[in-house]
């Protein structure tokens, strides 16, 4: 049953509630048509360019491309390979993309990646070719996915030697002053980096490590960090803490930063360890962090600005059922005035659960177990490990919640009861394999199945795409063996990276694929 709803002083006003998504960069260069002779047809002016800066687009981690224009239900059908290269590295993550880079091989629009053995390779976004490449090992293994900041100047990489490195975007060249690189490990980076711009003006990126569990929160204006770790937490803006506890390893596929509480979600998983204590060890829960990734100190313990952990802990805990592995989708705040801040949150318990954003527990504050507005039980999914999508149609205005695992991807309905009350509606599911992280760009639905540390024993590796209303496979195309990679588009491209990376660096090489209507 929903829990009533307690005030906190995180409700945020609604300017900030419209502001839900703020990255959409636009290319500064848009190509503007020319005049038509008198009695013509003017040509239609080309679409803007537009830049896919970080895993699932956002900094919300929507995973919603509303900026796409060129490819959309009525011609999906007719997208066909553009090309196909070999990489030196496999990659454990998703692409980035960035238009117009002025580069040594000219104005180029390019696609970024991370390898798991930690190269960053700066490819030609039409043809495949390697731009420049920079190698970050050896040593280690990284999962994650790198990101590029507003200014479109720099992209950030969370590597394996346990440091995030600024590097140019057009030469590949580092940048090695003002505090950089800036150390995040040691442990190894699993999830992707997050670029958020707080309330504040300031533009945070936040980094996640295992070991003893903990994100970095990095201010790109001068190198400075928060420590938040998610055991010894009491142990505040260190990666050694001197605490023998450890795990609670964030593994989930990025950090989401919601701009109407102006703060960032960072989830906290099962291993390597069985307890939870608040203030202290923050095992199998959620924390809500302040933009700038403080830690509130209180008697002896530290603490976020708000939890959730689920009243069973100790017992996912000890079967080794993560919650938070499937990311966290933030839903707009039009849905409820009753509870305007809501997140939807699978997990590697084969349950969904519908959380109140501004109020974790119902009891307002940290530490606190239980609260779930709704729990929802997917068995026929399994293990949900990969990011989802949130999607408003158009034409309805309804809201979509879009979750991904084991079985394959399904498609939810956001409803509304007269008394305010949220709750998850299943209305289609595609159960044809363990399927990565997904997106929605131009009204489809985009995912790859075939994923996981058991891709060579399945049948199918394709990237699909999907009617996101009624979950009819609308195309398909063949990809190789992948682990937690997943597909992005941008200006009428869809992208994929693949290789056998198995999440432990067995992975020696891997492939960029695009595809095109022409």
């Amino acid at each position: 049953m929903p829990r009533p709803h307690h005030s906190t002083s995180r409700r945020r006003s609604a300017v900030f509630r419209a502001k839900r998504y703020p990255f959409v960069i636009l290319s500064a260069g848009i190509l503007v048509a020319a005049l038509a002779p008198q009695g013509a047809q003017a040509a239609p002016r080309p679409a803007a360019k537009y830049d896919w800066p970080q895993f699932a687009f956002d900094a919300g981690k929507s995973a919603n491309d509303t900026a796409e224009a060129t490819v959309n239900l009525g011609n999906v059908s007719g997208l066909k390979q553009l090309f196909k290269v070999s990489l030196p590295d496999a990659p454990d993550g998703s692409a980035v993309f960035l238009s117009d880079v002025t580069t040594p091989k000219g104005v180029k629009d390019v696609v970024y990646l991370q390898g798991e053995h930690g190269h960053l390779i700066a490819s030609d976004a039409r043809t495949g070719a390697t731009i420049w490449s920079h190698s970050f090992g050896p040593g280690g293994i990284s999962n994650s996915s790198p990101a590029i900041e507003p200014s479109r100047k720099f992209i950030y990489i969370n590597a394996n030697d346990g440091k995030v490195h600024k590097v140019n975007v057009g030469d590949g060249t580092e940048v090695k002053t003002g505090g950089w690189p800036v150390t995040a490990g040691p442990g190894k980076s699993s999830s992707a980096l997050t670029i958020a711009t707080a309330r504040n003006g300031h533009t945070y990126l936040y980094a996640s490590n295992q070991g003893h569990g903990r994100v970095t929160t990095i201010d790109l204006a001068n190198a400075s960090t928060h420590v938040f770790n998610l055991t010894c937490s009491e142990h505040p803006d260190t990666e050694t803490p001197s605490c023998s506890v450890r795990g609670a390893n964030p593994w989930a596929r990025g950090p989401a930063y919601d701009a109407a509480l102006d703060e960032f979600f960072q989830m906290g998983g099962t291993n390597n360890g069985s307890t939870f204590v608040p203030g202290h060890v923050w095992r199998q829960s959620w924390v809500a962090l302040p933009a700038d990734g403080h830690t509130t100190m209180r008697n002896g313990g530290g603490y976020p600005a708000d939890s959730y952990t689920p009243t069973n802990w100790a017992a996912s805990v000890k079967s080794d059922q993560d919650i938070g592995s499937g990311g966290l989708l933030i839903l707009p705040t039009t849905l409820s005035k009753k509870f305007p801040n809501l997140g939807v949150q699978p997990g590697k318990d084969s349950k969904i659960r519908l959380l109140n954003l501004a109020n974790l527990s119902g009891k307002g504050a940290a530490g606190n177990t239980g609260g779930e507005l709704q729990l929802f039980s997917f068995g026929a999914m399994g293990n949900m490990r990969s990011q989802g999508a949130v999607w408003t149609d158009p034409a309805t205005k309804a809201v979509w919640v879009f979750v991904t695992g084991h079985g394959g991807v399904a498609g939810f309905q956001v409803t509304v009861d007269a008394a305010g009350n949220p709750s998850l509606s299943l209305k289609w599911s595609v159960l044809n394999g363990w399927t990565s992280s997904a997106f929605v760009a131009g009204g489809v639905l985009y995912a790859a199945n075939g994923a996981g540390e058991h891709t060579t024993s399945l049948k199918l590796h394709q990237v699909q795409a999907i009617n996101p209303t009624t979950g009819k496979v609308v195309w398909t195309a063949n990809i190789g063996l992948h682990h937690w990679s997943s597909p992005i588009m941008a200006n009428g491209v869809l992208y994929m990276i693949d290789g056998n990376s198995g999440g432990f660096g067995s992975g020696t090489s891997g492939d960029l694929i695009a595809w095109s209507l022409g």
